[in-house]
């Protein structure tokens, strides 16, 4: 058995990497700096657990039109 406190760290880890996966269409179409960024972040926190939408809109991130 592991120390509880690296069973915590464990779980919190492995949280942020989960919240990084599931939020990377939104990261990506952020840092591209899309014009559907807002669009793109409500169909992933919203849709996303689904796993048809979420690479709908990880697709959509790289696809999408950048600002000027």
């Amino acid at each position: 058995m592991l120390d509880p406190a690296i069973n915590i760290f464990l779980l919190i880890f492995i949280v942020i990497v989960a919240l990084v996966v599931y939020f990377l269409p939104t990261i990506i179409a952020s840092g591209r700096n899309t014009t559907a960024t807002f669009l793109i972040f409500m169909i992933n926190l919203f849709g996303g657990w689904t796993v048809a939408l979420w690479i709908f809109v990880f697709i959509w991130a790289f696809c999408a039109k950048k600002k000027e």
